[in-house]
């Protein structure tokens, strides 16, 4: 009898003992379901807002060509807000002739602008003479610059194209530079303005216009505030501050004339795209160049980032841009 006993003792601990091992496996099953579904949910509410962002690049494309004149988008940096059930859209165009073209910038120029970079004076000078030798077509090296005995010496394996930037990605091999200063460049310079020597100014975002030696930049608040209010309302532009007495020539100011609320022609613009939901957000920034003729289609995409890093980049939804916020569309069925 007590063996019988013994032996349901020992069936009935076995049991519980399997029952409860069952009951671990279930639940960490149940939560490996949890787990995955909930990293399918968040990768679908993802590609739904970069679905979202990359349709904003086709709509920004359909702005700029709107048949009415006045009602195109802006490509001075302004930015647009669409709404609609699956959240919000900010779209940001900006004209590359607003930029500084590093291939043909004066040298006078470049320098000034130069000045504001964030290096020491000795390895700035070194750089700015190391980009310049870059561009230039002959082997002469410049003071404070480098040809490819420099190179050599600093044992990289290549030397200066000695021909223009082919993209601004090129500037990260010029001897002296670094991650910082090209951060710094990027939204400064251009390879896209078409061999320009001066600015469009009345395009120019405020990086650009901060580093120009004849804009005064402690307007530019007051500035950008007069300049988006102008632009809601529909009224004329106002002038650019400018320092008196400015050594160095640049384009002249914009006017206060009725026609500069109608936007410039399009040639080559950066188009921003960012979307926000509850659950997800993503960003696209697009170059693209207006052509006519070429497969029927109006934009040639140069260049096309899926941003995925938002640490490196200013949100088109923070505060500080607030003041470039000049139209809200609801599904853009409805104008600002």
């Amino acid at each position: 009898m007590n063996a019988r006993c013994k032996q349901q003792g020992v069936a009935l601990i076995l049991v519980l003992w399997v029952l409860s091992l069952l009951t671990m496996m279930a639940g960490s099953f149940a939560l490996t379901i949890k787990r995955e579904s909930a990293t399918v949910m968040q990768l679908k509410t993802q590609a739904q807002a970069m679905t979202m962002a990359q349709a904003g690049v086709v709509i920004a494309q359909a702005m700029l060509l709107h048949e009415e004149p006045t009602k195109r988008w802006r490509v001075d940096g302004s930015i647009y807000e669409i709404e609609d059930d699956n959240g919000l859209m900010r779209i940001r165009i900006l004209s590359e002739a607003g930029k500084i073209d590093i291939n043909s910038v004066p040298t006078a120029l470049f320098h000034q602008v130069m000045q504001q970079a964030p290096l020491d004076v000795q390895s700035r000078l070194a750089l700015e003479g190391a980009i310049l030798d870059w561009r230039d077509d002959d082997e002469i090296t410049r003071p404070h610059g480098a040809e490819k005995a420099e190179y050599q010496e600093a044992k990289l394996h290549y030397g200066p194209r000695n021909k223009p930037f082919r993209s601004l990605d090129e500037l990260q091999m010029v001897l002296g530079m670094n991650a910082r200063l090209f951060e710094w460049m990027q939204s400064l310079f251009t390879v896209y303005a078409a061999g320009q020597t001066e600015i469009e100014l009345a395009n120019a975002s405020r990086d650009v216009l901060e580093v120009l030696p004849e804009i005064d930049s402690a307007q530019l608040d007051a500035y950008f505030i007069a300049k988006q209010k102008s632009i809601v309302n529909k009224a004329p532009l106002p002038s650019l501050p400018r320092l008196e007495n400015a050594g160095q020539a640049m384009a002249s100011d914009m006017e206060n004339t009725s026609d500069t609320q109608t936007p410039s022609d399009v040639s080559v613009v950066t188009v921003v795209v960012e979307t926000k939901s509850e659950e997800a957000q993503a960003r696209v920034e697009v170059v693209m160049e207006k052509i006519e003729g070429v497969n029927n289609l109006p934009f040639q995409i140069l260049k096309w980032h899926n941003q995925t890093d938002f640490s490196a980049v200013t949100s088109l939804f923070a505060e500080n841009m607030a003041v470039l916020f000049v139209g809200r569309y609801s599904e853009l069925r409805h104008s600002p």
